[in-house]
């Protein structure tokens, strides 16, 4: 956390909201973004007060203090350990009047892959999907992590980017995990090709 916070200054944030956001309960919202974008989004969104779900393993347990420690709800599952339990508990919060958010592609991948989960509360729940990504114009990637988690570069220009609302009947007519995943996958790379210097 205390990385977080003394690196956060050597950036350059903006934050973007499409237009479509502004028709939205954040309270009453699902954020879906892809693992490897995780890092700025901590600290952008912790005031929120938005449910968050992180693995069962000793790095999720870290990832959930320090979730904590922004302000975000924490629930522990993941597709593989406890992933039941996890939306169910992610379930009980988000009805008491917070948002929530999944990394949905997490804890361990595939890359870019969503699981079900997000559809399965969003369909419940009648809540919309809000894809959310950020992006720099200069970053390192993890190549040797799974899901090519990305770090901005000191002194970049970083945005932190909501997108337009998946609306609750789209994802009750039957709106597929591959869909979803085009979705997500078009505002992530959109928003890389928006920030990149120009050459």
């Amino acid at each position: 956390m205390l990385f977080i916070r003394s690196y956060l200054p050597l950036l350059r944030i903006e934050n973007y909201f499409h237009p479509d956001f502004s028709t939205v309960d954040r309270d009453h919202v699902f954020y879906a973004f892809w693992h490897g974008r995780l890092l700025l989004l901590v600290p952008s969104f912790g005031p929120w007060h938005v449910t968050i779900m992180t693995d069962l393993s000793w790095a999720g347990e870290l990832l959930a203090r320090i979730l904590r420690r922004f302000g975000y709800h924490v629930v522990r599952g993941s597709s593989k350990r406890g992933g039941v339990q996890g939306i169910i508990q992610m379930k009980k919060v988000v009805e008491k009047g917070v948002g929530g958010a999944l990394a949905v592609d997490g804890p361990h991948g595939p890359y870019r892959q969503s699981k079900p989960g997000v559809l399965f509360l969003a369909a419940k729940l009648g809540y919309p999907i809000v894809p959310l990504t950020f992006s720099a114009d200069r970053y390192w990637i993890l190549e040797s992590t799974w899901d090519k988690f990305l770090i901005p570069k000191p002194f970049s220009k970083c945005v932190v980017a909501m997108g337009r609302p998946i609306s609750i009947e789209k994802i009750r007519n039957g709106l597929t995990i591959e869909e979803l995943d085009s979705i997500i996958n078009e505002w992530t790379d959109g928003w890389d090709e928006k920030i990149k210097p120009s050459e």
